[in-house]
């Protein structure tokens, strides 16, 4: 698996750069603390998390290093569960961006689950700032994920803002399949396409830039799993719902 995301990692490489000057390197570091980790909807860890977050671009390639550290176990046991990498390029348009790129997910605690996506990103310089963006497993759940957002950004005072944005994802039937085996109603072997809904979050967010290089964000989101999706979640005695915390601080140079 991990072969099949160096491939994806290569190919994406070596988008055709010619006559393409090598621009200034953009470096940005960021920790991020939040009541608990959700994904898709998906409540990864219930509890609070600490996530940093390193990430370069240089020339539209981009490189983004992730983690998960759970915070609030048990046993004490204070480790990443999560280390994400993220290989990306980016193509600016007159009035959109497109961004392609592969994630690969490792799971410390659960390595026979690492897996790996491609994805494409679509954002259009429009009112409300639509985008949307498709993500292909390509090796765990052989599925598409769709994710469709907008956002408004609001001046408030001199460094400071109110970001609202409003997601939401839909999910192939092998999607749910892999992720909710109790709301698949078709066999992974049927070869169908349908779809469906499965997610949707709404988030607030107050940055605020003490100095040009720093931005200290609190936000709070709600996420909730729908449809099936929640259906399921919610029979197997979980929450489908989340009120998530978070405040962030990052530097970029």
């Amino acid at each position: 698996m991990r072969s099949k995301f160096l491939a994806l990692a290569g190919l994406l490489l070596l988008v055709p750069a010619t006559g393409l000057a090598v621009g200034p390197l953009d470096l940005n570091a960021e920790v991020g603390c939040y009541g608990h980790y959700l994904w898709r909807g998906m409540t990864l860890t219930d509890g609070a998390v600490v996530q940093p977050e390193l990430s370069a671009e240089v020339a539209g390639f981009g490189l983004n290093l992730w983690g998960n550290l759970n915070a609030q176990d048990p046993a004490g046991n204070h480790s990443f569960n999560e280390y994400d990498v993220t290989v990306s390029y980016g193509v600016g348009l007159p009035v959109a961006s497109l961004d392609l790129g592969v994630i690969y997910y490792a799971l410390p605690n659960a390595s026979d689950a690492n897996t790996a996506e491609a994805f494409a990103t679509a954002s259009a310089s429009l009112p409300l700032s639509p985008s949307l963006s498709v993500y292909r497993d390509v090796d765990q759940i052989d599925g598409w994920y769709w994710e469709a957002g907008v956002s408004r950004g609001m001046t408030l005072a001199p460094g400071a803002s109110l970001d609202l944005t409003a997601r939401a994802g839909l999910g192939s039937d092998r999607y749910l399949a892999g992720y909710f085996p109790a709301a698949a109603s078709k066999a992974l072997d049927t070869g169908t396409t349908a779809s469906s809904l499965t997610d949707y979050s709404v988030t607030a967010a107050l940055p605020w830039h003490p100095t040009p290089l720093a931005t200290i964000t609190p936000s709070l989101s709600w996420c909730s799993l729908v449809k099936d999706a929640g259906a399921s979640v919610e029979a197997a005695g979980g929450n489908k719902g989340a009120l998530v915390w978070g405040i962030a601080a990052s530097v970029g140079f």
